[in-house]
């Protein structure tokens, strides 16, 4: 019976929630081919393309602490429109614009509107899902977003190729409303008590972080390291490929659409491994394998030897589907959920910025390779963390049900 529950759940969420999620991973993924080498074909240095990569990301960090508010005033559904809209317009507008601090800007308006979404999404899901089955659940959204990643460098590569780099943010726009229209007409409000995002009384910030001041501290720190790693990763197989190895966009594009193809193939074993064994066994394993895989970058020759190491991190990084969503969701309490999940993702976020400024400044203050030396740091930095000092949340989570 419960099982036929769980089936029931997935069905309702599909068109709602799922359909509109992978539609949103292809649409981010397009740019990820592409970004890189179209920040490097308007300055040469390094710093400034990773200002640019950065950008984006350092929206969402500005965009998810208000997120609490927006969804208290205007609920779940229409916050991830208000999100949708506000990433859609700036991205579009690319198009047209090639003046760099323009471009900076808008990225930036982007990831203020992606951060609404994102933390509603997150919201809904935490409150729908239920503890026993959560692991499997985000683990499967986890894997929408690779079987996403999988898809959109292939498109957002040959896009590139065949119209000129400034035509993926018109690829990213149709993708963009595609996912508005499944979320408008699928998605009712009613499918998650939002009431519960708050509970009775609804708890400051200040509050809240009292309260969670030490698991924020550890986990939270251990988030921005893996976040960091994850990150770090993608921005630097394009440009290790494009300036040490010489590669070409579309030939970039398919490299990074092999990792994400064994990312999509083994995301389910997260979810899995997450409700059977613990959360810290998903976690630590796959950022031991990325930090490996990352070091191995230094010894690769050619698209072959970079397709292996981007396999290979693909991998690492599909056994940690959906951890980083499912611990914070585990750790929010009903009474302060939005006001902590709004805080989780900001500490995540902090991770995608220093991913992208951490490979810039190090390449443009020495040479790339240090780069990645950095990223390899920061992903055994996050398995160390979460093996010795976070606390394992799925047994902490059953005995406060």
């Amino acid at each position: 019976m419960q099982s036929s529950n769980e089936e029931n759940l997935v069905q309702r969420l599909l068109w709602a929630f799922y359909v509109p999620s992978i539609l949103i991973a292809v649409a981010y993924s397009v740019l990820t081919p592409v970004l890189p080498l179209y920040a490097s074909d308007l300055t040469s240095a390094f710093i400034v393309i990773g200002v640019i990569l950065a950008a984006e990301s350092f929206g969402r960090v500005i965009g998810d602490v208000p997120t609490s508010w927006v969804m208290r005033r205007f609920g779940i559904k229409q916050t991830m429109m208000i999100g949708l809209w506000v990433a859609l317009v700036p991205m579009v507008m690319l198009f047209w614009v090639r003046s760099v601090p323009m471009i900076i800007g808008l990225l930036f308006v982007s990831g203020i509107g992606h951060a609404f979404y994102n933390i509603s999404r997150h919201a809904y899901i935490a409150v729908v899902i239920k503890t026993a089955i959560r692991g499997r659940a985000i683990g499967l959204l986890g894997g929408v977003f690779r079987i996403g990643g999988f898809v959109g460098p292939i498109i957002g590569g040959w896009v590139g190729a065949q119209f000129g780099l400034p035509s993926v943010f018109l690829a990213f726009g149709v993708l963009t409303i595609a996912t508005m229209v499944f979320v408008w007409l699928f998605m009712r409000s009613l499918d998650a008590d939002e009431s519960a995002l708050h509970g009775e009384k609804r708890p400051s910030m200040r509050k809240m972080l009292r309260e969670n001041a030490n698991v924020l501290a550890s986990a939270g720190s251990g988030q921005i390291l893996a976040q960091l790693t994850r990150q770090g990763s993608k921005v630097l197989i394009p440009l290790y490929g494009a300036n040490v190895l010489g590669l070409d966009v579309q030939t970039i594009g398919i490299i990074l659409a092999v990792g994400s193809a064994l990312d999509s193939t083994f995301f389910l074993v997260s979810g899995v491994i997450m409700d059977r064994f613990g959360r810290k066994w998903a976690i630590v394993p796959s950022f031991v394998i990325q930090a490996t895989a990352i070091a191995l970058m230094l010894l690769t020759t050619d698209a072959l030897t970079l397709g292996l190491v981007s396999a290979m991190i693909g991998f690492g990084n599909a056994l940690s589907a959906g951890t980083m969503m499912t611990v914070g969701a585990d750790l929010s309490s009903p009474d302060s959920r939005s006001e902590f999940l709004s805080v989780w993702r900001l500490i995540g976020d902090l991770g995608f910025v220093g991913g992208s400024l951490v490979v810039g400044v190090v390449a443009q203050a020495l040479v790339i390779q240090m780069s990645v030396v950095a990223v390899m740091g920061a992903g055994f930095g996050a398995a160390s963390l979460f093996a010795f000092f976070v606390p394992e949340t799925l047994q902490r989570k059953r005995k406060h049900e």
